[in-house]
């Protein structure tokens, strides 16, 4: 990394070699170290061998292979992914016959909702089952398990809990970790669920070195099965890992990062600063208002120079339907981030459709990212990949229902399988419609970037607009029959969403509300600010 000098407990962590947990504020360059240590670590391995790193998106996990070979590095034999693509190409596929069953044919990797029903019924365990997926299911599970695989399937939702199995119970799977790969780096730990936190485990009991990374304010997938109490008790272990706390944020302006760590400890020390860049602003109406005024501010923001460019403006929400009052009411460019058609769906085939839009429209993404896209479903022999590569490549050039056609037809072929009505429906509407093709389009340096607190962890804005600071609203509250006291959904997740939204910004954080607000039922009620504007510790770090 030429001309970028690290910390010292950046260095710190890159030069040990030892387990650790790297606990990272946002901005504070954990991605960087990780680079680091793989980039240096590499080097000294035999063709044959490499490293696991697993990130949380499909998206991450490209940018940090990409980050680590930089400048020609040879990654040799390592392994970037998914923690589900991870368990199904690393473990389930090549091992997983020997434990649980054979198999006649392919096995196809489905949620539980896209099994054939037919073959539901013979599953009573799994269909009764409503509790949390954990490890020490699987002896309940089994003989369900046996069957889905007996008949060429197995469940994403059990992903982690069969791999634990198989690596646990398989010599062959241990022997063959212990010969390829030497570490296993996991990132954002603090959102890994219970199976994968003990498959990191094993991993290391086998003689991986180990290294997790993440940040329990920014846990905020735990409605997804995720816990960041797991990265804490890997911090409790110091016989077994090292701490490293990276605690600078290279990111924010120290404003904002005084008003961020505020929110968590009232006292903490703040960073010298002559300027406050973290705004309260209350305007007059509703969401509606709030819109047209918003747009007014990023027309005098791009005016003064704040930043060059509007896709550097970041308008976060809280809820999806403050996106339709944006949509409504913006009068700067914009795109809206909200979960597409395919994304509600969430199957193989639609989420094969997504990818191969993206391959289409989107020059960064290649054949290859289609190809291992389509690994997370099923195993692709050596032999299999010419003809994947062709009928991939037959969607490029095509158009609206020509190209909707292609995209079928390269389905079924590469699933070996007939794409229902109701998804040809959907893709020859989204082909058609220019604000539904708009999802999977590249970002245009012209727009504004509008989403859900939610779908910007892990990205960053010169200005973010951070709304929805509405009593009821974030942090949500619950209506309790019979009490009159104040109930949250969850406060440490919320609170974290906003932590979240304050540091996406670099330059400049604007956190908004309003006289009024609409609800989800569309009525107009009182806009009675966020409590945490309440919170301890933040008076004079905000102006308004």
């Amino acid at each position: 990394m030429a001309n970028f000098e690290f910390t010292p407990d950046q260095e710190a962590a890159i030069v040990s070699g030892s387990n650790m947990v790297i606990t990272a504020c946002p901005g504070s360059g954990k991605t960087t170290i990780v680079v680091e240590k793989i980039r240096n670590e590499v080097q000294s391995l035999p063709d044959y061998k490499g490293v696991i790193g697993i990130t949380f998106t499909v998206k991450a996990s490209k940018e940090l292979k990409q980050r680590c070979k930089k400048d020609a590095c040879d990654l040799k034999a390592s392994f970037f992914g998914t923690i589900d693509h991870f368990c199904l190409s690393e473990i389930i596929y090549p091992f997983g016959s020997r434990l649980i069953g054979h198999f006649s044919s392919a096995i196809e990797c489905k949620l539980f909702n896209e099994i054939p029903q037919a073959l539901k019924d013979q599953l009573p365990t799994i269909s009764a089952y409503s509790g949390d997926i954990k490890n020490d299911i699987y002896p309940t599970f089994e003989q369900d398990i046996k069957t889905l695989y007996e008949n060429g399937y197995v469940l994403l939702e059990l992903l982690g809990v069969m791999a634990n199995h198989i690596l646990s119970n398989s010599l062959a799977c241990q022997n063959y970790f212990r010969a390829k790969y030497s570490s296993i780096y996991v990132d954002e730990y603090q959102d890994s669920s219970e199976p994968q936190h003990m498959l990191f485990l094993k991993l290391i009991e086998l003689g991986l070195t180990g290294v997790a990374v993440g940040d329990t304010q920014q846990s905020i997938y735990v409605w997804r099965g995720s816990n960041p109490e797991y990265i804490t008790s890997l911090t409790t272990q110091p016989d077994v890992f090292e701490h490293h706390i990276v605690n600078i944020n290279h990111r924010c302006h120290p404003s904002i990062t005084n008003y961020s760590n505020r929110l968590f400890n009232p006292a903490c020390d703040l960073i010298p600063t002559d300027e406050i860049r973290v705004h309260r602003w209350s305007y007059q109406g509703t969401q509606l208002d709030v819109s047209e005024q918003v747009s007014d501010s990023i027309l005098d923001i791009i005016e003064k120079g704040i930043t060059d460019s509007y896709s550097k403006i970041g308008i976060l929400v809280r809820n999806n339907i403050s996106l339709e009052f944006l949509e409504q009411k913006l009068k700067v460019p914009f795109r809206i981030f909200d979960e597409d058609p395919l994304a509600v769906r969430n199957t193989r085939i639609t989420n094969l459709f997504t990818s191969l839009l993206r391959y289409r429209f989107n020059t960064d993404y290649r054949v290859n990212d289609v190809i291992e896209m389509v690994e997370r479903y099923i195993r692709i022999q050596e032999q299999q990949v010419p003809n994947l590569r062709r009928l991939i490549v037959d969607v490029m050039g095509k158009d609206h229902e020509e190209l909707a056609e292609s995209i079928i037809y390269t389905s079924e072929n590469i699933f070996n399988c007939i794409v229902s009505d109701s998804d040809k429906a959907l893709i020859h509407n989204i082909c058609v419609d220019s604000k539904l093709l708009k999802h999977y389009l590249p970002i245009d340096e012209n727009e504004v970037q509008v989403m859900t607190l939610h779908k910007s962890k892990g990205l960053e804005f010169d200005v973010v607009y951070h709304l929805d600071l509405y009593d009821w609203v974030h942090p949500k509250r619950l209506v309790v029959p019979g009490s009159w006291d104040v109930h949250y959904d969850n406060w440490e997740q919320e609170l974290n969403l906003h932590f979240v939204g304050i540091t996406r910004a670099k330059k400049h954080c604007i956190l908004v509300t309003s006289s009024n607000r609409i609800n989800y039922q569309h009525q107009v009620k009182n806009g009675n600010p966020s409590q945490f504007f309440d919170l301890p510790g933040l008076e004079g770090l905000y102006t308004q």
